[in-house]
């Protein structure tokens, strides 16, 4: 008589970017978990926004990434061990609009005080010295820009991080949750920014100070790497998938449903899972989930927003368009918030006769940015960049765009408390988890995402039960990520 052998236990994850890939990789190498990995993506590529494309012979990123030195030793040995040689220790070399003039970013004392106007120097100096009172006077510090004017004065945040807030998030700086500021910005007073700059002098510089990591043949490789390691380990990836429904069972011991959208190519209409991780936006999580949540849930859901991102790519006929990686751009008179050349990430020499920018345009789903035609985006541009000094004179070979509608997490006044709401009711929802930058509504870097995905792999027990109480600890430590620039 032969025995019976039991099913396979399996494991799916939403969502092929590095969050999603990392924790399958993180899975895969535990054989006592004994699961069947299956990894979803709708789109027809892996990476997400983390991912990259070829156009003209030029790799293209989805805006400007950096794998920062700041990333865990665990996470940094994992990479390098799937990358080899193609992950390059680089140097940073970009620049910041201020006062209608370029100085480096990140800022360094000389440039600040030799290449800005002398009044923004002594307003700077000025905030330096009222630094106690203005403690005293913003001493809530219940929004964004009472967090910067009282860290760091009127003069650079009415020059740079009031400007660019409005730009990036389309909010006045009033309307910002203080949450904004202590998650987005490393030097949010005097005494941190001038440390920040000093540890760029020589002498004094730390450990990757003004350096980065880059693959060599764009940031999506890191992703490429993890996928096929993924797969080389027995993990499935599923491409052009759309999930149309996640029916959780009544109880901690059933199987997780999950219908698929009709597609061309794809015969599987339906997957049974163990254990669901979710990487994709929570909101759409919650849209997904049968039955429907209740209405308050669905309504506060809706009520987080995201910033979308248009991405204008211009292939141009030269070798290089400028030295510089990264043009920052927080003026509001220019439409752009950052304008980006890969090669000088990579430092890539071929092909030699063409080179590539990559503009980034934050605005809304169905704003009038973001119906324009990549003619006009391409003429409005071009005009905003003359205007600040980045005038494109070599010959345009092409010029079109991306669509980003999830780009980043608005920290409005009032989000926490929608976010509550919603994380209750998915704290309900067994054998589903929602993790990474998008799952956890959180503005956050790569290495912050992958750490993520290693740290929820180890809170799922061999018997596929969730250690709700080791993430928790896990989750208040993401909290206090601050997003490397």
């Amino acid at each position: 008589m032969v025995t019976p052998q039991p099913a396979q236990k399996r494991v799916a994850i939403l969502g092929a970017g590095p969050a999603g890939l990392g924790l399958a990789l993180r899975l895969l190498r535990r054989p006592a978990l004994g699961a069947e990995v299956v990894v979803i993506e709708q789109a027809a590529q892996v990476g997400g926004l983390a991912g990259s494309f070829e156009s003209h012979g030029l790799s293209f990123d989805y805006g400007s990434h950096r794998l920062h030195p700041a990333t865990s030793p665990e996470i940094l040995a994992d990479i390098r061990a799937l990358l080899g040689d193609e992950l390059l220790d680089r140097p940073r070399y970009g620049r910041i609009l201020l006062q209608g003039r370029f100085v480096r970013f990140p800022l360094q004392p000389v440039d600040l005080m030799l290449h800005l106007p002398p009044a923004f120097v002594a307003g700077f100096l000025r905030d330096v010295v009222l630094a106690p009172w203005r403690k005293w006077r913003f001493r809530h510090g219940g929004t964004f820009a009472e967090v910067l004017l009282r860290g760091l004065g009127s003069t650079m945040c009415r020059s740079f991080y009031f400007p660019y807030a409005r730009k990036v998030w389309g909010l006045e700086p009033e309307e910002i949750d203080a949450v904004q500021a202590q998650r987005r910005v490393a030097a949010s007073n005097t005494g941190k920014l001038i440390k920040k700059a000093l540890s760029l002098l020589p002498g004094l510089r730390g450990p990757g100070a003004g350096r980065f990591y880059y693959p060599r043949r764009g940031y999506g490789q890191i992703s490429q790497a993890l996928a096929a390691e993924v797969q080389r380990l027995g993990g499935r990836i599923m491409l052009n998938t759309r999930v149309a429904s996640v029916r959780p069972a009544g109880d901690v011991q059933g199987k997780v449903h999950l219908q698929f959208a009709p597609a061309q190519g794809v015969p599987q209409r339906e997957l049974e899972a163990d254990f669901v991780f979710s990487t994709i936006p929570l909101t759409v999580l919650v849209s997904l989930l049968q039955p429907q949540a209740a209405l308050e849930v669905r309504d506060q859901a809706e009520g987080l927003r995201y910033r979308s991102m248009l991405l204008l790519y211009l292939v141009l006929r030269a070798e290089r368009f400028s030295p510089y990686d990264a043009h920052y751009l927080p003026e509001e008179k220019v439409l752009a918030s950052r304008l980006s050349e890969p090669k000088n990430y990579s430092g890539a020499s071929e092909p030699r006769e063409l080179t590539g920018l990559c503009a980034e345009i934050p605005c809304t789903v169905g704003d009038a940015l973001w119906q324009m035609s990549d003619q006009e985006l391409a003429s409005r541009l071009l005009l905003d960049l003359d205007r600040a000094g980045l005038p494109v004179r070599a010959p345009i070979v092409a010029a079109f765009s991306r669509r980003v509608s999830h780009a980043y997490p608005v920290y409005n006044i009032g989000f926490a408390e929608r976010l509550a709401v919603v994380e209750r009711y998915l704290a309900t929802v067994p054998r589903v988890i929602s993790l990474g930058r998008q799952g956890l509504f959180a503005h956050d870097n790569t290495h912050h995402t992958l750490e993520m995905a290693y740290r929820a792999a180890d809170c799922l027990g061999p018997d596929l039960r969730w250690d709700e109480q080791a993430w928790q600890l896990h989750r208040e430590a993401f909290a206090k990520h601050v997003v490397e620039d």
